[in-house]
């Protein structure tokens, strides 16, 4: 199968939509880390603190992942473009193959990445609940 060179082009604005995402939610965990800690130099007790950092660490760690791949997507992207446009279809179709093979793999690491998300945040709707049966 022949593609044109303007096919792995209609990833570029998906890939950086997802990119975009994808920092925006490390700067969010990155924050949130900074808040603990300076909550924790001031003495405030957190719920369960060691394992949400535990949850925290691997969002982290997930997300230099989930970045790594969106970036090697698109730098496969622009290899396919560079294989069709020099005439070399067979390597264009394979880099293109593997563009949305990275990008597929970004996505089920950020699919990842949230759960562990949620697990952050149900430890804290439990502290809550925990409290107010108590009063």
């Amino acid at each position: 199968m022949d593609i044109p060179v303007t096919t792995p082009a209609l990833l570029f604005p998906a890939i950086a939509i997802l990119m975009l995402g994808y920092v925006n939610r490390y700067l969010g965990t990155s924050s949130l880390v900074r808040t603990i800690k300076k909550d924790y130099d001031t003495g405030y007790k957190r719920v369960d603190i060691t394992h949400q950092l535990h949850i925290l660490a691997r969002r982290i760690e997930l997300s230099r992942h989930m970045l790594t791949m969106g970036s090697v997507a698109l730098m496969l992207a622009c290899l396919a473009m560079f294989f069709i446009f020099i005439q070399q279809q067979e390597l264009g179709n394979k880099a293109f193959g593997l563009s949305i093979a990275a990008m597929i793999t970004s996505i089920l690491i950020s699919l990842y990445e949230t759960s562990l998300s949620n697990k952050s945040l149900f430890i804290e709707i439990n502290d809550i609940f925990k409290k107010e049966n108590h009063k």
